[in-house]
């Protein structure tokens, strides 16, 4: 019994420790997730400038230890997208910051070893380019 339950442990703790180099693809892709499955990309902070009314920043954080590539958008008061892309090495965070701004955000990431490869990668992701 002890045996099988070793066994039935082991093999949970395979599927459980996804991580970079399990989702890593030909194009230098990857999924931006952690071994624990969560997203890499994270909101490190909001605010409101305080020099600029109606200036909002996002700044996001990538908690993983290997790049992503992240899109980024902050909603206008009228309605419309402010976005931008950039590469966010291991650890570092990027500021995103819109005037006018009503303070919604939405954002997205995908994996990516090489910049070269950014737009490949992204491709790969449903709506992206949208």
């Amino acid at each position: 019994m002890k045996w099988t339950i070793g066994i039935a442990i082991l093999l949970a703790s395979q599927f459980a420790a996804a991580d970079y180099y399990s989702s890593l693809d030909d194009d230098t892709c990857w999924d931006a997730r952690n071994s624990g499955g969560a997203p890499c990309m994270v909101v490190h902070n909001t605010k409101w400038s305080q020099y600029s009314k109606g200036n909002f920043i996002v700044t996001y954080r990538n908690s993983c230890n290997n790049r992503i590539y992240a899109r980024f958008c902050n909603e206008r008061k009228d309605g419309s997208e402010d976005c931008g892309a950039s590469g966010i090495g291991a650890g570092k965070t990027k500021s995103w910051s819109t005037s006018n701004a009503n303070g919604r955000y939405s954002y997205r990431s995908i994996g990516v070893e090489r910049g070269s490869k950014d737009w490949v990668c992204s491709g790969k992701v449903s709506g992206w380019h949208d």
